[in-house]
């Protein structure tokens, strides 16, 4: 990698980083611990880049079973390659993010940001443990009351409730990030 785009790609770090911070100070959305039993819409952010076929039908499973608990599901899916298409769409109401839908800062695009933020949830998942901004941008402006993520320091600021993923989990990250947030998530009291 050159110097030039070292450079570059710090700058842009900074800047987004900055852009999160400032977008949790919007008085707009109340935050505040959501128990996962006493809520009723629930989001939830998928990369699919990062998920193998076992972990699309466990999430799938875990999905039909928030809905069989009378769960709204809200689901925003991401897929970082060019020619990408939905997965999830016919299961579930969603937001498909692809590369013709972000910025050059791995934002998305301001059309599918007002999709987002017309939803009002009481807790959004965060399963996407990638370094991509994306994710974190979209739970740094989402109208959710608790946002829940993987411990990422710098981002501590996108999220309510952090949960520690051990790194060298072996293709084990989903279903521990959906243990971990099921668990924690029952545990919070209003």
């Amino acid at each position: 990698m050159s110097e030039q785009t070292t450079i570059i790609n710090r700058l842009k770090e900074k800047f987004s980083k900055r852009k999160l911070k400032s977008l949790d100070k919007q008085p707009a959305v109340k935050r505040e611990f959501i128990d996962i039993d006493k809520a009723k819409e629930i989001g939830m952010i998928i990369n699919m880049n990062m998920c193998s076929v076992e972990d699309i039908k466990l999430l799938r499973k875990y999905i039909n079973q928030l809905k069989k608990d009378s769960k709204k599901v809200f689901l925003i899916e991401l897929n970082f390659m060019k020619k990408s298409s939905p997965e999830f769409t016919s299961s579930v109401d969603s937001v498909f993010i692809n590369p013709s839908k972000i910025n050059w800062f791995d934002f998305p695009s301001s059309a599918v940001q007002g999709k987002i933020k017309q939803r009002s949830l009481d807790i959004l998942m965060n399963f996407d443990a990638s370094d991509r901004l994306t994710s974190k941008y979209v739970c740094s402006f989402a109208n959710a009351k608790t946002r829940t993520g993987t411990l990422t320091a710098g981002f501590e600021n996108c999220y309510e409730l952090m949960v520690d993923i051990p790194p060298n989990l072996n293709g084990n990250t989903i279903p521990t990030m959906i243990k971990q947030y099921d668990y924690f998530l029952k545990m919070l009291e209003k």
